[in-house]
């Protein structure tokens, strides 16, 4: 079983120490716009409830049908992307690595800056390149420094 959960470490080039290994947060919503996802479910919910009165035709009930399964596949989907992405802080690089998609990697040296908010960590002049949805941002900020210190 700890094979199945490590499945990152033969990502890791070889002679880099890895610092700091983390997880986006594998809750039901997307922590960033859980509330617009509870909305909707209300939103959704009410519609259904009151579907007899609002839908005349059988088309009608194939939209209302149409949205609430594409809107369970986008929560499924994003909940699945983010069960298979882990963080690492290695001695040398910082990566976002994928079981199923494609792996990102971004290299550290000095002149790497980098930020966090609540639960993000964001790298300045990649702006395609963060660490979204963690629970402790600065034990990932406190590994990013030790690595660009060390790189200097």
């Amino acid at each position: 079983m700890s094979g199945q959960k490590e499945w990152w470490r033969d990502q890791i080039p070889d002679g880099e120490e890895v610092l700091w290994v983390g997880h986006p947060d594998q809750g039901l919503f997307p922590p960033r716009i859980a509330w617009v996802c509870k909305v909707a479910i209300a939103l959704i919910a009410f519609v259904w409830l009151s579907s007899p009165w609002l839908i005349d035709t059988v088309r009608g009930f194939w939209k209302i049908s149409a949205c609430t399964i594409g809107f369970m596949f986008v929560l499924y989907a994003d909940r699945f992307v983010r069960s298979q992405r882990v963080y690492v802080v290695t001695s040398l690089n910082a990566l976002e690595l994928n079981k199923t998609l494609k792996s990102k990697q971004l290299k550290i040296d000095r002149f790497l800056t980098f930020s966090h908010s609540r639960r993000r960590l964001a790298f300045g002049r990649h702006p395609f390149f963060s660490f979204d949805q963690l629970s402790d941002p600065d034990a990932a900020l406190k590994a990013l420094s030790q690595a660009r210190e060390a790189s200097t």
